[in-house]
């Protein structure tokens, strides 16, 4: 029987995501200038998921790419391929920001607010076990220092080098560890296969990843018996998306070129060979809700008084309403563990 968990508090998004609120402009042409070169790729002709072909028709524009549902799995489909410029462009690329060599008060708090909830969802899921983990696209390590914690054995890879870097000098400050690993994207299926892990994670990646189908082989051959992995799915915040084309769209845009939907995620699970063990579905979609109209308010001038009475009769029952969604299946997340069988 799958255990199934619903919602989760968003108290934290008005201080860890005060920039989506406070710098939506730079946000938004950022976000632009990425569509733009994705819509310039060549056009995807199979489902990112299932590899079904796709037909010519658009459900939906968003932000100047088109979008599709594929007829075999209703997956979420860019019409443009994840080509290897593109990914590179968006994840490899160095930045002008090396890894930090101080404490990072921010990194400690990101992992206790965020990423220890998914570690539990895991160890509560899982019959009781002190397993390894190899979680892959590990970033900045969150997840994985989040599981040495909870003092789980894990290791980190990764493609981008200053992600590697920076995480590795915040962990050593909580353990003489450096347990994230750069590597690149082409040998990341053969460490898949080789790994010794219990448990493979991908906590948003699957939906970064140029060729999926290359991770469902490797964790298949590989001796891992648990698959942990959360992915965005399709729901009312793609509905906003479309219709406030002045916000900045968190879910769809950037390296989001495609979602999930229940039905692909059925699929996926075929595809990969795993059944599930625990769902825990939860969105941001009322707080993408809360910002668009907190954007468009700001710039019509408003008083602070009516954006008081605006969080006051709405803002300060986000929770309560999402819940509504998450139960309903319509919201932006999901976290499943699964096992192979």
């Amino acid at each position: 029987m799958t255990i199934k968990k619903y919602s989760k508090s968003s108290a934290f998004y008005l201080s860890t995501k005060a920039d989506l609120f406070l710098k939506n402009n730079p946000l938004l042409q950022n976000a632009s200038a990425q569509n733009q070169i994705y819509a310039s790729q060549p056009k995807r002709t199979q489902c990112k998921i299932c590899g079904s072909k796709l037909s010519g028709d658009t459900d939906f524009t968003s932000h100047g790419v088109d979008y599709i549902f594929c007829g075999e799995c209703n997956h979420l489909n860019g019409k443009y391929e994840d080509t290897e410029s593109f990914v590179e462009k968006l994840y490899i690329s160095e930045d002008e920001e090396y890894a930090k060599e101080y404490l990072d008060e921010n990194f400690i708090k990101r992992t206790t607010d965020i990423y220890i909830p998914k570690v539990d969802f895991l160890i509560t899921t899982l019959p009781p076990k002190k397993y390894k983990i190899l979680d892959v696209g590990c970033g900045s390590g969150y997840f994985v220092l989040a599981s040495l914690l909870r003092n789980l054995s894990v290791e980190g890879l990764d493609v981008n080098k200053t992600m590697v870097e920076f995480g590795n000098s915040q962990i050593r400050h909580h353990f003489e560890l450096s347990p994230l690993k750069l590597v690149e994207e082409s040998f990341f299926v053969e460490e898949i296969k080789n790994s010794d892990g219990d448990v493979i994670s991908a906590i948003g990646v699957i939906e970064h990843l140029r060729k999926p189908q290359k991770f469902f082989e490797a964790f298949r051959e590989s001796s891992a018996s648990y698959l942990y992995y959360s992915v965005p799915m399709f729901s009312f915040s793609v509905a906003l998306e479309n219709v406030f084309t002045n916000v900045f769209p968190r879910l769809l845009s950037g390296g989001h070129t495609h979602l999930f939907t229940e039905e692909s995620i059925l699929k996926m699970n075929n595809l990969i060979g795993v059944s599930s063990l625990g769902e825990w579905r939860f969105g941001t979609d009322i707080m993408d809700l809360y910002r668009h109209l907190m954007v468009n308010l700001q710039s019509n001038d408003v008083s602070e008084k009516m954006i008081d009475y605006v969080y006051k009769g709405f803002g300060s029952k986000i929770d309560s309403i999402q819940n509504i969604l998450d139960a309903n299946h319509f919201c932006s997340e999901i976290h499943v563990v699964a096992t192979k069988g």
